[in-house]
Order: C-alpha cells, then sequence, then structure tokens
C-alpha cells in the first residue's frame, strides 16, 4: 500500500479542482500530482531509497507538501522539523532521524552549512525559493529537470511514511514512527466522525511540521479531495479574514489560536458563517475560551484529543457533546472506527466511574513507536496498549475529561493538586487572556502553586485579586500562593505552552 494512492486518486477524479491554494498561488490536483511524480524521481536520482528519510525544514508551503509526497511515492519516510529549531536542536534532530536529504529554505542555509559536517547521514540539501549555494541542490531546477511519471512504490503497511517529532514540551524531541496503515486508518475514522467531504474548503493555519497541522486540516482535505488554503505563519486577521472571503468550512486550531482570535475584534465584524466545524485539540481548551468562542464566532467548536501522529477521542460533528470533555472514544461513534480507550491505574487494571486514572488507548491508527528508543517503545507501548501519560477520569455517560499530565502533578502539604483545575478558575477572571499554574519546590510543603499569568490588553488585575478569586471557587490549597504577571507564555511551534520555560525561583511569593 502507499497513502499516496490518495494524491493519484484525487487527480484522476478531479484534475481541474484546485487541491492547494497559497498566497495567489493554486495547484490543481492534476498539478500536484505532476509535481509529487517529478519530486519523487528528483529525490531517488539523489540516491534516496526506500525506508530512507527526507528532512523538511520548512515553513507551510505548496513544497512542504510536495517535498512530503514525493517522498513517500518512492517508498521513504519525511521526517519534519520546527522551523523555529536553533543550532543544537537541529543538529539533534537531523543525527536522530539522520536524512539523506534535507529540504529547506534559504533563509536556514547559513546554519545548516554550519552544521553540514557534524551530520554525516545528510548527503544533500534541497533549497526552496532561493539560490542554492554551497553544494546545494534548487527545488525548482531539480523538478523542472526529472520525469513527470513515476509508478508508486508499494510499502508493507507498517512502513513508515512520516517521522514525526514529539513537541518536547518535558525534554528533547521524540521521534514517533507513522505508517501508511496508521494514517490510513486515521484518516477513514475522522472523516466518518466529522463527515468531510470534497466539497469542504479547509484552511491549513497549524504548521505541517506539527503532526496536528498535516493530519487534521491538511490531510483530511488530501484525503476526500478536498481544498487547503495553506497559510505560511500564524495571522490572527487574515485567518479569520481567509474564512470569510474564502468560505472556509473547515478550520483547526490548537486552544492558544482560538485565544488570540478572540481576542481580536474582527470575530465579530466579519461573516464567519461558512464554517461548519471548528475543531480544537493539541491541549485542553480551557472552558471559558470554548464557551466565548461558539457565542463570538456562532459556530460549533469540536474538542478532540491525541498525540503525535494520531487522534482517539472526539465530539461528533452531530450528537450529544459536553464542553470540557475531550469526548468519547472515536469507536464509540462507529462500528468501522477501530478505537477503544480504557483508563487505568498503576497496575493496569481499570479504574472505577468518575475515578482519576491514565488514559490508554489501542486502534489501528496508533504508531509503531519511538524511533530508535525500544526501551521507551516497550513500555509505553505495553500491553497492546499505548499508555499516553495523561491522567483522565470517565463518567457515566462515557465522556473523558483530561484532568493533567503525570509529569505535571503538585504534591503540596500531602495533597495532590493538577494544574489544569486551577488554570479553568483563572480562564474565568475577566482580565486573564492566559495562564499556566506550575509547582514551585518548598521544604515545609512539598511544593507550592505559582501562577503566570499573561492579562488582557487595556486589563489589570493584581496579584491578591487573583489568589482570592482562585480561593472563592476552589479549596484554599488549591489556589496559588504566588502569581506572576508575564507578558507571555513560552509555546512550541504548534502553539502549546512550554511551562518547563517558566523560570520560576527557588520559593514562591
Amino acid at each position: 500500500m502507499n497513502i499516496a494512492q490518495w494524491v493519484v486518486a484525487n487527480a484522476a477524479r478531479r484534475p481541474d479542482k484546485p487541491a492547494i491554494v497559497y498566497e495567489g498561488r493554486q495547484i490543481t490536483h492534476a498539478g500536484l500530482w505532476e509535481q509529487v511524480q517529478r519530486c519523487g524521481n528528483a529525490f531517488a536520482r539523489l540516491g534516496v531509497k526506500p525506508s530512507d528519510r527526507v528532512s523538511l525544514f520548512l515553513p507551510n508551503c505548496p513544497e512542504w507538501l510536495i517535498a512530503r509526497w514525493g517522498a513517500l511515492a518512492i517508498g521513504a519516510a519525511s521526517s519534519p522539523m520546527n522551523v523555529m529549531f536553533q543550532k543544537s536542536e537541529i543538529r539533534y534532530v537531523l543525527n536522530n532521524a539522520a536524512p539523506r536529504v534535507l529540504v529547506t529554505t534559504a533563509d536556514k542555509l547559513e546554519i545548516v552549512e554550519e552544521l553540514w559536517n557534524e551530520c554525516p547521514g545528510l548527503e544533500h540539501v534541497v533549497v526552496v525559493g532561493g539560490q542554492a549555494v554551497f553544494g546545494t541542490h534548487d527545488f525548482d531546477a531539480l523538478l523542472a529537470d526529472a520525469p513527470a511519471e513515476l509508478a508508486l512504490h508499494d510499502c508493507a503497511p507498517d512502513a513508515m511514511c512520516d517521522l514525526y517529532y514529539t513537541s518536547g514540551t518535558t525534554g528533547r524531541p521524540k521521534g514517533v514512527m507513522c505508517s501508511h496503515s496508521n494514517f490510513a486508518s486515521l484518516l477513514s475514522y475522522e472523516t466518518i466522525v466529522w463527515q468531510a467531504s470534497e466539497d469542504d474548503r479547509s484552511l491549513v493555519a497549524l504548521p505541517l511540521f506539527h503532526a496536528k497541522g498535516l493530519i487534521i486540516p491538511s490531510l483530511i482535505a488530501t484525503y476526500v479531495g478536498a481544498t487547503q488554503w495553506l497559510l505560511p505563519r500564524w495571522d490572527t486577521g487574515r485567518v479569520l479574514r481567509l474564512i470569510q472571503d474564502e468560505k472556509i468550512t473547515f478550520f483547526a486550531g490548537v486552544p492558544t489560536m482560538y485565544t488570540y482570535l478572540l481576542a481580536d475584534p474582527l470575530i465579530e465584524q466579519l461573516d464567519l458563517s461558512s464554517l461548519r466545524l471548528a475543531r480544537v485539540g493539541g491541549a485542553p481548551i480551557p472552558v471559558e475560551v470554548h464557551l466565548e468562542f461558539e457565542r463570538r464566532a456562532r459556530v460549533k467548536l469540536i474538542e478532540g484529543y491525541g498525540c503525535t501522529g494520531w487522534t482517539g477521542t472526539s465530539h461528533p460533528l452531530v450528537g450529544d457533546r459536553v464542553v470540557g470533555s475531550i469526548g468519547k472514544a472515536m469507536g464509540q461513534y462507529d462500528a468501522r472506527i477501530d478505537t477503544e480507550v480504557r483508563i487505568v491505574d498503576a497496575d493496569d487494571n481499570d479504574v472505577p466511574t468518575n475515578e482519576d486514572g491514565e488514559l490508554v488507548i489501542r486502534g489501528g491508527q496508533i504508531p509503531k513507536g519511538f524511533w530508535r528508543m525500544p526501551a521507551k517503545t516497550r513500555h509505553d507501548y505495553r500491553g497492546g496498549w499505548f499508555h499516553t501519560g495523561d491522567i483522565a477520569r470517565r463518567d457515566e455517560a462515557g465522556f473523558i475529561f483530561l484532568v493533567g499530565r503525570k509529569d505535571d502533578l503538585i504534591i503540596t502539604a500531602g495533597f495532590n493538586v493538577y494544574p489544569r483545575e486551577i488554570e479553568e478558575v483563572l480562564y474565568q477572571h475577566q482580565a486573564v487572556l492566559e495562564a499556566a499554574v506550575m509547582g514551585v519546590d518548598d521544604p515545609a510543603k512539598g511544593q507550592l502553586i505559582k501562577a503566570f499569568v499573561v492579562v488582557k490588553e487595556g486589563a489589570q488585575a493584581t496579584e491578591q485579586e487573583l489568589i482570592e478569586f482562585c480561593r472563592a471557587r476552589i479549596a484554599h490549597y488549591k489556589a496559588p500562593r504566588a502569581v506572576q504577571f508575564v507578558g507571555s507564555l513560552p509555546k512550541t511551534g504548534s502553539g502549546k505552552i512550554q511551562k518547563r520555560l517558566l523560570v520560576t525561583p527557588a520559593k514562591a511569593g
């Protein structure tokens, strides 16, 4: 099998329909398949073989997708990199993934040149949108010189098609091995739950180097033959205008993006009625943000849950939902969806309804494991279930609620506290734009609770005001002992808050 067959099928079925729209450019389904064939042949000429990796160090652009599909077409795998990576991070991923070819932009060439000799497996660098120098290749020239006919490589179902690296919120990124069968399963599941069709118009504002950016707004468009609009970088006002002007029907984002959209007055001035579905994932969205977005944008916001390379739970497009929940296991919605979710204790036994435990999952979309990390793969994929490290509970109706990460647990004076509960309360305060809660070492209590808060433009709040606000709504031991106001919170390229980068003193206060 080879999931690049999706591109082939679209070219045969709707050759003249736009597949990609980007900065005034349009590429039809037929044009995309032609470029993918040329790219696959160009990579093969550079020595790329089945099971090799091609690294993509690019912002969102058509060349990102052409290179990715070109690699898959010849049986290789893509290995995307975060465009915000710096030298040490680039070196680590290039040596860990060991790609034969790196595709990047001209503005990255200086740092690539510095690192090339330190990455012995990297044989070729291909440049998009700039002059090729010091032995690199020009992307457009390579494709222009390559044949436009290619037979898809027949891959084993479990052959790796994408090597995606985790966001690195808790340490160095880990490579996740996603196979052709994983993505074939996942996209069929998502299409069922969200009723996607070729009539959809998808806006890809999430970065493609993040699995959520590739899978939900981009791959689902390719899977059903829809048109996708690529945004090179996040621009709140432009996102809102594109939804109105291009009649976008499908938008996917992380919670931070919805916070930014709500802060822009255009959200109430423009016509967003074309949206049939707004999807949120990547991190839990605060309930207040969820409700306010639905009220002001007048569109249903669907929350779901997954990790790098897969989705496991969701609310359906049609049917019951519970704001604050990540939905139910996707397998509960349709017999064709092979996805099961359990919530277990430390011994992998199921916990009772409404009790906290680790969320574990299995299904056809779950990746093969971690690249070059056999011990962690055995640990996290034990017993046939992927252990997510997320703490959750399930109610009587089957809806699942995330409580927090195992690693985020705060133990203060003997009490277990998860930051999300406190963050949800802080988001209810009218002055709070963003909030992150952490435990701070304390010799007497073990840990004290500290909140980092970004206030809305023009708003004001004091530390004591927010502490008292929390104490009035949750047990006093859960309320922050200190609040630090900051201009912004550190985030990954996909918009997740990186709590480990928040600088805290030895004690709160």
